[in-house]
């Protein structure tokens, strides 16, 4: 998004603290992404916004609380999409694999443009691996409660369904790693996850 673009946006809305952050996501998220986190300043962010530094400073208190914002955004959105596309569904079976695919896509469209890619996984993978943690728990609690449906409803026959919810998640893992989003094309991605599921819906069925 560009300088006039966003100061249109700020010229359009009603300028809540809420709307500003989420345009200043925005841009902090390009930036990132075209010129690394390393070569990204604030000055910088606080121009692509339209704003003055000083300003920028009262949303994020520096450059790293701002990537951690942009990360936490990224995940949640993917978390959240596969929740919703499977509550969609009318068994666990096709939960399942809504669950999965929706995480999918999700995180392919966020990382296929992503230039410094690596850039940004070291530094959150070094600095910020609780973050990571504390969403890979909560994929395996959302799998857990469509798992569970599955056993109430007779379809599915598994005696640990928490248990069960993580090695899922485990063996999907590959589908929700930045590099492999990256460097493949979705619908081969698709395909090869449509095949992991029935071979894991093979084994929980009842």
């Amino acid at each position: 998004m560009n300088n006039i673009a966003l100061h249109s946006l700020f010229t359009h809305i009603d300028i809540h603290p809420m709307h500003i952050e989420k345009l200043i996501r925005q841009a902090a998220k390009k930036r990132f992404s075209d010129y690394g986190y390393s070569k990204t300043t604030m000055a910088e962010i606080a121009a692509d916004t339209d704003m003055s530094v000083g300003n920028l400073y009262r949303h994020f208190k520096n450059k790293e609380a701002l990537l951690l914002t942009c990360l936490k955004h990224a995940i949640q959105c993917k978390l959240d999409a596969g929740i919703q596309a499977a509550e969609q569904c009318a068994n666990a079976v096709q939960a399942i694999e809504a669950f999965s695919l929706a995480r999918l896509r999700v995180g392919h469209a966020q990382f296929t443009d992503t230039r410094h890619l690596y850039d940004l996984m070291e530094i959150i993978h070094t600095r910020h691996q609780d973050v990571l943690l504390n969403y890979e728990q909560k994929a395996i609690d959302a799998l857990t409660t469509i798992l569970n449906r599955g056993v109430m409803q007779g379809e599915i026959g598994i005696s640990d369904p928490a248990q069960t919810a993580y090695d899922i998640y485990q063996a999907t893992m590959r589908y929700n790693y930045p590099v492999a989003l990256k460097n493949n094309p979705l619908n081969l991605l698709e395909e090869d996850l449509k095949r992991l599921l029935q071979l894991i819906y093979q084994g929980i069925k009842k």
